[in-house]
């Protein structure tokens, strides 16, 4: 991949050959396209592919979330992107097994400077509901204390998980929220966050840990 400055192709796209021009956030790059594989894709091949679908599927439904408020541009590198390569990373490959395991303590939904959030505990105290807990650490500061919680949840073994936002405050230092009732039974990973009321900042994403829905 090479990168062009102040080039005569600036403001084009588009490819000649096997080069391809795109503008990408205001820098050009200049690509070599890839030739069509002719050959069947080995077991390792397609356990990545694999890989790289269930990181898509796992994004989906936090992914404009996830491109506000996960970490800072870095040159060509979008929130978005990493993101998908902290998610990549947890999606652990085993390629004696021929399986993906997500280590899910290592995903991250959030990143941001925000003070972060102290989770204390996780139930399901009551059918078909999540109760979570944490120490208010705002310390009488008004704007940290109406900062607003974010939890995210997913199902072992499902491919998607569930955001809701601005759940409760963080002088609250509680929520209880309703699952859908196909939850009942299975274990589910949490993870919580705050974003601040100015919708400016998060917190680094913190993950809560597993209980199985009463």
């Amino acid at each position: 991949m090479g990168k062009l400055n102040d080039s005569l192709l600036s403001g084009s796209s588009g490819r000649t050959g096997r080069l391809v021009v795109a503008n990408v956030s205001g820098t050009e790059i200049l690509r070599v396209r890839p030739r069509k594989r002719t050959g069947q894709p080995s077991a390792k091949q397609l356990l990545i592919q694999e890989r790289m679908k269930q990181c898509y599927d796992f994004i989906l439904p936090y992914k404009a979330f996830a491109s506000l408020y996960f970490g800072y541009r870095t040159g060509m590198r979008s929130s978005y992107n990493q993101a998908i390569t902290n998610l990549l990373n947890a999606f652990k490959l085993d390629f004696v097994l021929n399986k993906i395991t997500p280590e899910y303590s290592e995903i991250m939904f959030a990143m941001g400077a925000l003070l972060a959030a102290v989770p204390t505990g996780l139930a399901s105290p009551a059918a078909g509901t999540l109760k979570l807990d944490w120490y208010n650490n705002g310390g009488g500061n008004p704007p940290r204390e109406t900062d607003q919680l974010m939890l995210l949840y997913v199902a072992e073994g499902t491919r998607s998980p569930v955001l809701m936002e601005n759940m409760a405050t963080r002088a609250d230092a509680t929520v209880s929220v309703t699952v859908p009732p196909n939850l009942i039974g299975k274990k589910v990973h949490a993870w919580m966050t705050f974003k601040s009321q100015d919708l400016m900042e998060v917190s680094v994403s913190s993950y809560i840990g597993t209980v199985t829905i009463t």
